[in-house]
């Protein structure tokens, strides 16, 4: 592979501020880029020196983006995350009673993938849904303000001690 032409845009920087996801727009516009970062190409050492100095700063710039964006792995405990808290989800999506709907509360150490892990399960499972609901609320009333958000997603304060309502949880709506 090869880097960026000399004139070409550059595909892995994003124009703006990543979106934030706790907001409807936010949320859909992540869940819906979320796969489209390209890595950077591997380039051996003599590649890379026949590069032009201006290829060769995009180059790094992109691979310092890629080492930023590790695409999350496939390990036992993230399989078993995934199928505790698809399944919570689904049910707590098909549940018509008024009664309270089952949560996860996911744990661990800083810095190892805990949001991210849980937003891709959430987004999978809102792809999902609004394919099944063909991306509509099939309850809509035209001319209302109806707004299908199956998935809600709340940034969690870093010095929050207890759950509380207003911030640090997503959960199925």
């Amino acid at each position: 592979m090869t880097a960026p032409e000399e004139g070409g845009s550059v595909p892995f920087l994003l124009p703006g501020s990543p979106p934030m996801r706790d907001t409807v727009a936010g949320w859909d516009h992540w869940r819906v880029t979320r796969h489209r970062f390209v890595p950077a190409p591997r380039l051996s050492l003599a590649e890379w020196r026949r590069l032009s100095p201006r290829k060769r700063t995009l180059h790094d710039l992109h691979r310092a983006a890629t080492h930023a964006n590790l695409p999350l792995l496939q390990t036992p405990m993230t399989k078993a995350v995934t199928k505790l808290l698809h399944g919570r989800i689904m049910t707590n999506a098909l549940k018509r009673k008024p009664t309270t709907r089952a949560g996860v509360m996911v744990t661990g150490g800083g810095y190892q993938g805990k949001t991210e892990t849980t937003c891709e399960i959430l987004a999978t499972f809102e792809d999902t849904w609004l394919q099944l609901h063909q991306q509509l609320n099939p309850a809509a009333v035209p001319g209302a303000r109806d707004l299908h958000v199956p998935v809600a997603y709340v940034q969690p304060s870093s010095t929050s001690t207890a759950p509380r309502c207003t911030r640090g949880w997503i959960c199925p709506t």
